[in-house]
């Protein structure tokens, strides 16, 4: 660690009639330098003053870009030293942007898990629960009524009276909407990846929550948007962060999940979701709001999605069936602007024509006969008994772990004790026959070491108790291990 290369030396070039921020500019350009080696592992980069001077630019800008390139893992600071570029063979600062779709998923599956493997990773459904009497009566019903039209396509935007009864449902949940507002899409994943082909291009922004769905951010990155992360705290994103951002980066859309977010189970408050649309207003900015979870509160207060606050049109609303009724049936619907309505409708069409018919007539019925309020009762019931036992068996077996009650929703966010390692933990459970899905899944960098999710959805209340009892067991062997160290 010798002395700071020179600014002269490192051929940064600044286009002030460029549109994005030079702060932003200056960061691109440092994180490839250190990305493709240019720049030495632990190599000290200028002065924040000699770097300003040289580029003409205030001392602020300089600061903002190696923020952002210490936020990435790129560099690291010593006090009184400088900073200093990243080492490669730590593997975080290029894990960032190699989000897979997949990080998630291979936690979320039963394939060779066996029979005896207790899985609190999964957030899909019990296939216990999926209510199949019902489905069969509802399904012959609407093959005796329809016969083969039940098989024809229908027009991209979905079948027109399931969209009357969607309309109609949402409502209920202080939603308002036309009709002629709703396009039924194939699942959540399907409008995600719609919205970022109609509105993303190379280069374009996107804001998320910090930590959030992978699958979301990996659609992104697909369309070359480039990711920055505001933090979640325990009531919604940290709101200072979001606002200084926003003053210097516009981003296409701001991605949230205000409802029992995936993975950590955050609900926002109500003034967060206010200041949210009112910074949008400000800085003229969308939001994209993934519902993954609202039906699913276990307290009398149900918290309406932020699109029901939305007086602007701002918020394009994705909601998806799949983790209430049944996930291969792949049905949900979107709330979009009239801006974009045509480009989404060609989206869609070029996509997959347009979302089962049959499946669109059957849950068309399970709406109209009031089966799904029945469903959604029962689902709520079975579920609130098996989310009570995880809180139970969190607090009685993970000593000094500490979480937050969603009070909703599938999934609880644990911060494990210090010392304990989330991926080493899963390696070491994995052997006991208990799965829960690592921190590192959702937080690329050291950070996501200190969590893990456990998912009560796929786990009756024994298992659910028997593989926390489990997790807490291995965790305190942990614990002594390192103490004997």
């Amino acid at each position: 660690m010798g002395d700071a290369i020179s600014p002269k030396d490192m051929g940064i070039s600044i286009d002030r009639n460029e549109g994005s921020p030079i702060y932003i500019q200056l960061y691109e350009q440092l994180k490839g330098y250190i990305t493709e080696g240019i720049l030495p592992e632990d190599s000290r980069l200028p002065a924040i003053r000699s770097f300003a001077e040289y580029l003409g630019v205030n001392n602020i800008t300089v600061v903002n870009a190696y923020k952002l390139l210490e936020d990435n893992k790129l560099i690291y600071k010593k006090v009184g030293s400088g900073s200093f570029a990243m080492p490669l063979k730590d593997e975080i600062n290029l894990r960032n942007d190699a989000v897979t779709v997949s990080d998630e998923i291979e936690f979320d599956t039963d394939v060779g898990t066996g029979n005896d493997m207790i899985n609190l990773s999964t957030a899909s459904p019990d296939p216990e629960l999926f209510p199949v009497g019902d489905f069969r009566r509802v399904l012959n019903e609407v093959l005796e009524r329809d016969a083969g039209r039940a098989f024809m396509y229908h027009e991209s935007m979905g079948y027109k009276p399931l969209r009357e009864s969607i309309t109609e449902y949402l409502r209920t949940c202080g939603v308002e909407s036309e009709a002629s507002g709703i396009h039924v899409i194939s699942g959540a994943q399907q409008g995600i990846d719609i919205v970022s082909r109609v509105l993303l291009a190379n280069g374009d922004y996107v804001f998320v929550e910090s930590p959030t769905y992978n699958g979301a951010v990996a659609v992104f990155r697909s369309r070359g948007a480039k990711i920055i992360e505001i933090p979640l705290l325990s009531d919604g994103p940290d709101m200072k962060e979001l606002d200084k951002m926003l003053k210097l980066i516009k981003p296409k859309f701001i991605y949230v999940m205000p409802n029992f977010q995936n993975p950590t189970g955050c609900t926002y408050s109500e003034r967060k979701r206010k200041h949210l649309l009112l910074l949008c207003r400000k800085y003229d900015v969308m939001v994209v709001e993934d519902d993954y979870m609202s039906d699913l509160s276990y307290l009398d207060k149900v918290e309406k999605p932020l699109k029901g606050l939305d007086k602007e049109n701002r918020v394009i609303y994705i909601k998806s069936f799949s983790k209430i009724f049944m996930p291969g049936l792949r049905v949900g619907y979107m709330i979009i602007p009239d801006s974009i309505k045509e480009k989404v409708m060609n989206m869609k069409y070029m996509t997959d024509i347009s979302t089962s018919g049959l499946m669109q007539r059957v849950l068309d019925l399970y709406f109209r006969s009031g089966t799904w309020d029945k469903h959604l009762k029962y689902m709520k019931k079975e579920y609130s008994v098996r989310y009570i036992e995880a809180v139970r068996a969190v607090k009685k077996h993970l000593r000094e772990a500490s979480f937050s009650q969603p009070y909703g929703g599938l999934n609880l966010w644990i911060k494990l004790p210090a010392g304990i390692s989330s991926s080493e933990l899963f390696e070491r459970c994995k052997e006991e026959k208990v799965l829960f899905t690592p921190g590192t899944v959702f937080i690329k960098t050291a950070k996501g070491e200190q969590y893990m999710r456990i998912s009560f959805a796929g786990a009756g209340p024994l298992q659910i108790n028997d593989g926390i009892s489990t997790i807490g067991r291995v965790m305190e062997k942990m614990k002594s291990n390192a103490k004997r160290a």
